[in-house]
C-alpha cells in the first residue's frame, strides 16, 4: 500500500482522550466555542470523509445524509485520498487516525498505549506552505509527514474500540522499542505504518464500527457543533430522559460479553454470563443483542436505548444512547487499573435511573 499520509504518529507525552469530544481540546468543562474561531472556520469548509473500506461509499453516504448537516461533505476512498489535494481553507478532514503514546518507565524501558479514533481536522495550510516553500522538494518529501502532523487542529472526534487482534498488530512491544536508539524506532518504518494503516482501513478491526453506531456518533457531534457546544467524555452525568429506562428495555450489544484478561493481555471469548454477572443488581429490563441486529435497528430508526461501551487501555466509557436521536442520556467515565466493566458500574446506572424516576 502506498503511504500517502501519516495517520498514525508517535507522541512522547500522554494525552487525554474521550469517547466523544467536541472542541479543540480533549478535556475541560462544558462551555461554548469562542466566536470567530475554529468552529466558524470549520462551518465554512467541505468535510472530506476518509473511512474504512469494509463498507461501500454508498453506505457511508446514507449514514451521513441522515446525520450530518453542519457542513457539505464528500466521501473519498482511502486509496484515492491524497491530503495535499485538500490543503486549503475550503476543506476539513474526517478520518480514522491513531496515536501510540510512549512513556519512559521509572526503572528503565518504555511502555506504550494505543489510541484509535475518528477525528475531524482543520489543517493550517498557511503554516504548512510556509514551511514547504523553505524546503527543497527532497527535504519536503522527507519532512512532510512531521510538518503535517504539527499543523492541524482537531474539532471533534470519537474513539474506535480496538479488537484484540488489531492491538497485537498495532501496539509495539517494549522489546521492539529497545531495538532502536530513537523514540521513533519501529513506528517510523514503512512496514509498520503500512500494516497498521492497512488494517484500520481494510479490515474489520473495531468493535463499535458499524453503520448504525457511526450514525449515532455523527448525530451527536453534528448537533453539538450546530449549538456551538463543547463536550468532553471525562464527565459523568445524565439527562432526565434516562427515566425512560424504568419502563423501556436497555439493549446490550454482544461485543460487551467479551471480557479482557489483563494477565494474558488478550480478550476472552464472548460469554453472555459476563453480562449477566455485571447486571445482577440492575432492576430493570435489558436484553443482550447481536451487534448486527442492533445496527439494523438503529439504521431502521427504531426507538430504543442501548448501552455503548468503549475501552481504551484502562480508560472505560459507559454510555446509554438514544438510537433514534444519537443523544447520550447517561455517561460514566471510569479510570483505574481494571480493564473491564464491573457490577458496581451497572449499579451506578441503576441508581441514577431510580433517582431520576422519582422526579
Amino acid at each position: 500500500m502506498k503511504l500517502k499520509i501519516l495517520l498514525l504518529f508517535l507522541l512522547i507525552s500522554i494525552q487525554n482522550h474521550s469517547q466523544i469530544f467536541v472542541g479543540t481540546r480533549h478535556i475541560g468543562k462544558s462551555s461554548k466555542f469562542e466566536k470567530g474561531g475554529a468552529l466558524e472556520r470549520f462551518k465554512n469548509t467541505e468535510t472530506i470523509f476518509v473511512l474504512s473500506n469494509i463498507y461501500e461509499k454508498e453506505v457511508y453516504e446514507q449514514i451521513i445524509d441522515n446525520s450530518w448537516n453542519i457542513t457539505p461533505y464528500k466521501v473519498v476512498k482511502f486509496e484515492d485520498f491524497n491530503l495535499e489535494d485538500y490543503l486549503n481553507d475550503k476543506y476539513s478532514i474526517a478520518e480514522i487516525s491513531g496515536t501510540v503514546v510512549v512513556k519512559d518507565m521509572k526503572y528503565g524501558g518504555t511502555t506504550s498505549k494505543l489510541f484509535t479514533y475518528v477525528d475531524f481536522k482543520l489543517y493550517d495550510s498557511k503554516s504548512i506552505f510556509e514551511e514547504k516553500n523553505k524546503l527543497s522538494s527532497e527535504k519536503w518529501t522527507k519532512r512532510k509527514e512531521k510538518i503535517l502532523a504539527q499543523n492541524f487542529s482537531i474539532i471533534a472526534g470519537f474513539y474506535l474500540y480496538q479488537k484484540d487482534d488489531f492491538i497485537h498488530i498495532a501496539e509495539p512491544s517494549n522489546k521492539a522499542f529497545d531495538a532502536f536508539t530513537t523514540k521513533i524506532g519501529i513506528l517510523d518504518t514503512p512496514e509498520y505504518m503500512n500494516s497498521v494503516i492497512g488494517a484500520m482501513y481494510s479490515k474489520n478491526v473495531f468493535l463499535n464500527y458499524k453503520p448504525g453506531f457511526l450514525k449515532n456518533y455523527l448525530q451527536k457531534i453534528n448537533n453539538l457543533l450546530l449549538k456551538g457546544e463543547l463536550y468532553w467524555m471525562d464527565e459523568n452525568d445524565f439527562l432526565p430522559e434516562l427515566k425512560k429506562l424504568a419502563s423501556h428495555k436497555l439493549y446490550v450489544p454482544s461485543y460487551m460479553t467479551i471480557k479482557y484478561n489483563g494477565w494474558t493481555r488478550g480478550d476472552k471469548e464472548k460469554n453472555d454470563k459476563n453480562i449477566e454477572d455485571i447486571f445482577a443488581k440492575y432492576d430493570y429490563k435489558y436484553e443482550i443483542i447481536s451487534d448486527e441486529e442492533l445496527n439494523n435497528k438503529i439504521m431502521k430508526n427504531e426507538e430504543l436505548y442501548y448501552l455503548r461501551y468503549v475501552r481504551m487501555n484502562t480508560e472505560r466509557f459507559l454510555q446509554v444512547v438514544n438510537a433514534k436521536t444519537g443523544d447520550i442520556v447517561y455517561r460514566n467515565y471510569i479510570s483505574g487499573l481494571s480493564y473491564n466493566i464491573k457490577s458496581k458500574h451497572i449499579k451506578e446506572l441503576n441508581d441514577k435511573i431510580k433517582k431520576v424516576s422519582k422526579n
